[in-house]
């Protein structure tokens, strides 16, 4: 089985640093990227601020999409699928002798903890801004933001909370591949023969986020990613992508990723190379 390195996670790596304890990585992966059983010599968190993927694991299958945060035990062994639009994860690795001092401490260290966060997905996006810049105040602000990370990737949860029904896994597969579509709760809910109350309750104690905001999330990235590697105009990503029209994919982008959908797509020429 191979062991990957804190320096190779198989997936092209966009900014790296070393952060007082903490080796923090921005980590992309292609679509339908594929990565077979193996394991990582040291604990790490990693949170998806983009795109989605599957992690199959003894315990489980977890779909991974933006706010999806995993603590990994080191050695725990599992496998993964990206999806049609690949992912980029933030990720935070421990080494041992910090491990060892939190596990003194007695918070757990010894399982995996998966979950989605819209907290843990923040504090991934300013970690990500952070690592880009080299000034000591940098390094001071990604260091504090690492321990809130791996505070709240290692908060004690209600175990109910990360065993979702199979029925909730069928209703992210339907929205991954409906997005563009108007999809309604009622439908959703007739599809995998719950009520939709009953649904609406269980996605947003699984996701942390109604449907509506899933779905619109699946938009904007599908959105993202055909601005930067397509050549379709702006109008025509709207069309294909969900959105009413090209003003109201501005409008959400801009809510969402702080950019508009020009700049996003200008942003491929300053696009760091591959390491």
């Amino acid at each position: 089985m191979a062991r990957n390195s804190r320096t190779d996670f198989s997936g092209k790596i966009l900014q790296s640093r070393r952060v007082g304890d903490f080796q923090l990585m921005a980590v992309s992966y292609a679509p339908n990227q594929i990565l077979n059983r193996h394991s990582h010599q040291q604990a790490y968190v990693s949170v998806a601020f983009d795109g989605a993927y599957l992690e199959e694991r003894q315990t489980g299958t977890w779909e991974c999409s933006a706010g999806g945060t995993i603590f990994h035990e080191p050695g725990e062994c599992h496998s993964n699928r990206f999806s049609d639009f690949g992912a980029r994860l933030l990720v935070l690795e421990l080494p041992p002798a910090f491990l060892a001092s939190i596990a003194d401490r007695g918070i757990r260290t010894d399982r995996q903890y998966a979950f989605t966060s819209p907290v843990c997905m923040h504090l991934a996006g300013r970690l990500a801004r952070a690592i880009q810049l080299r000034d000591p105040l940098s390094a001071l602000c990604a260091e504090g933001l690492s321990l809130e990370l791996l505070s709240e990737a290692l908060r004690p949860r209600d175990s109910a909370e990360s065993k979702a029904p199979d029925w909730l896994g069928r209703v992210g597969e339907i929205l991954r591949d409906r997005y563009p579509e108007r999809i309604t709760l009622s439908e959703l809910a007739a599809e995998v023969n719950v009520h939709p109350v009953h649904l609406a309750r269980a996605f947003r104690k699984r996701y942390r986020c109604c449907v509506g905001d899933f779905l619109r999330r699946l938009r904007v990235d599908a959105a993202c990613q055909q601005l930067i590697k397509s050549e379709l105009t702006i109008a025509q990503i709207a069309a294909q992508t969900g959105f009413a029209d090209q003003s109201h994919l501005s409008r959400v982008l801009k809510r969402y990723t702080g950019v508009s959908p020009a700049a996003l797509r200008n942003s491929r020429a300053s696009e760091p190379p591959a390491r």
